[in-house]
């Protein structure tokens, strides 16, 4: 694996890559552009020729020419490296090519039952009428690759193995059940996991199909579920896909904003009405990975509801995460008793409606909430709508929605604080404090982060000056403050950034010197923030000589301050 990619990067550079997607601009040894992965005036994102590597300042994202694709393609690494190998015209390398062959042979397999459950649903004229009954438009069907499972238990069994598929690999791509206690392969051994169902396909991020899911046709019966998947399998994982996703991929970055929707005809429909940046998760709830995909799109998340608020509920875990990863989610409201795509058949109006009108959660509950008696709103508050504000990463953010809960209570702000640190409290010291899924974007950086950042990368980029003066100052710098050394990448970013800020300084003595002190201006104030914060608590208890400590402690970082200014 390593050589394919030491092969692909050898002929293609990080400006060949990023440039067929971008319009760079000169920036000194450097380039830039609009930031294509977050909304911005000014660009922020640059390329770097000498380092091979990118990075946007804005939203903090950055990497090599196969994080750039995985980033603006919505795919993961293995997908990544197919679509530069291909551009490089360089012949991967497979570590198991009986794997490989394996892989293959089952997406040949799947394609070829999807032709078969297509060429049956032109045969049903039931399952047209229903579908068009259901608004759906052929030529939405057809793009979908929507088909048919006859009520029959061999008939796509007996298809797929007249086409040379053996009865092992039917049921590997989960299109097969085998008899309990049967131990031979013979076809009569093994009957179609789906009949009478309407058949749709399930792709991956590249478009390429991976399993189905089957809505029952047939009368509903209590032992077989309305809808059923394709089990686990080497091509499916039911936890990574979100149906619909290829094809909304491209306009989830556009619109910035994804929609999320419960089944596959409120996708196909809202498709169908023109809102192709909807997705839907398949046979589980929203997970970490499917977030991780989002993310990569857009930091906008709009989810679908009827005013019954189940779905709410179901969905807390993933609103959790959601929230918890920077992301905003916004809840669409259809009304009651309707799905997406009832209310797109009944009035494509509505569901357009529904989205521009879609509210942060915590104004949606806010608002659902307000009508409630004085102490029952305060106790359904509390419980709702606090933890959510104390999940937000940004403290802006958090200040705002403090702001309008106690609008909302009609009480001042303080209780509010108050309560948020006993929730934070509960969180950090219960399971919610372990996080799902390690997603690309850190959490903003505080101005004493981002001026520390800095100064770090100003010392690595200067630690082997050619001037013996700068040399010193930077040495003199990293033993001050005691910088805690990153690893190759993070030391990378920050060198990039030194780079990109500094390197077309005519003083550079001058400007690490400001930099230092300005740093040393924002740590002393950080540091009587909670010198400060301690004091107030102190004045509270019957710790004199404690408090006499912080208060001589206080006037020494005070007057080190108006030193330093």
């Amino acid at each position: 694996m390593s050589s394919n990619v030491e092969q692909i990067k050898s002929r293609l550079g990080v400006v060949d890559v990023v440039q067929s997607y971008l319009k760079l601009i000169n920036a000194g040894s450097n380039l830039k552009a609009a930031c294509p992965f977050h909304k911005e005036k000014t660009p922020s994102f640059f390329v770097s020729p000498s380092r091979e590597s990118w990075h946007c300042f804005g939203c903090n994202r950055g990497g090599d020419i196969f994080s750039f694709v995985m980033e603006i393609e919505g795919v993961e690494f293995p997908e990544a490296l197919k679509i530069l190998a291909a551009r490089a015209g360089v012949e991967l390398e497979q570590v198991d090519m009986k794997q490989v062959s394996e892989r293959s042979r089952l997406v040949e397999l799947l394609e070829t039952a999807k032709r078969f459950y297509e060429n049956e649903l032109k045969k049903n004229s039931d399952v047209i009428a229903y579908l068009k009954e259901r608004g759906l438009k052929g030529e939405t069907a057809k793009a979908f690759g929507i088909g048919f499972a006859p009520d029959e238990w061999r008939s796509l069994n007996v298809f797929l193995s007249a086409r040379g598929f053996s009865n092992p690999e039917i049921e590997k791509a989960g299109m097969a059940i085998k008899k309990s206690s049967v131990v031979s392969s013979q076809l009569s051994d093994f009957y179609d996991r789906f009949r009478s169902r309407i058949m749709f396909p399930l792709n991956n991020s590249s478009g390429q199909i991976a399993g189905f899911s089957a809505r029952i046709f047939a009368k509903e019966d209590d032992k077989m579920g309305k809808y059923i998947n394709t089990p686990q399998t080497i091509l499916y994982d039911k936890s990574k896909l979100l149906y619909g996703f290829d094809k909304a991929k491209n306009e989830i970055r556009k619109k910035d904003f994804c929609i999320l929707v419960e089944g596959q005809m409120d996708v196909i429909m809202s498709h169908q009405a023109g809102f192709k940046n909807t997705v839907a998760v398949s046979g589980t709830a929203l997970t970490a990975d499917h977030l991780r995909m989002i993310k990569r799109l857009t930091n906008n998340l709009v989810m679908a509801f009827d005013k019954d608020e189940a779905g709410l509920r179901a969905s807390k875990k993933g609103i959790d995460m959601a929230l918890a990863e920077g992301i905003e989610v916004k809840v669409a409201i259809v009304p009651l008793g309707k799905d997406p795509a009832d209310a797109i058949k009944d009035n494509p109006k509505e569901w357009e409606n529904a989205v521009s009108d879609s509210k942060h959660i915590i104004e949606f509950y806010l608002n659902s909430f307000s009508e409630l008696p004085n102490n029952l709103k305060r106790k359904e508050i509390e419980k709702t709508v606090l933890p959510y504000i104390a999940i937000l990463q940004s403290e802006i953010e958090k200040a705002h929605w403090v702001k309008e809960t106690a609008k909302k209570l009609s009480i001042s702000e303080e209780p509010i604080w108050e309560e948020l640190k006993k929730v934070k409290s509960l969180r950090d010291s219960g399971s919610q404090n372990t996080r799902e899924g390690n997603f690309a974007n850190p959490a903003p950086r505080t101005r004493l982060k981002l001026l520390g950042d800095r100064l770090l990368g100003f010392v690595l980029w200067q630690k082997n000056a050619d001037s013996a003066d700068l040399k010193k100052q930077v040495e003199l710098a990293a033993k001050k403050h005691g910088f805690k050394m990153p690893d190759a990448a993070a030391a990378d970013k920050l060198v990039f950034e030194a780079e990109l800020f500094y390197s077309n300084c005519g003083n550079l003595i001058e400007e690490f010197k400001k930099l230092d002190i300005e740093f040393e201006r924002e740590k002393t104030k950080s540091m009587l923030e909670e010198i400060t914060s301690e004091i107030r608590r102190l004045e509270a208890g019957r710790d004199e000589s404690k408090l006499k400590e912080c208060m001589d402690r206080f006037h020494e970082l005070s007057k080190k301050l108006s030193e330093i200014e």
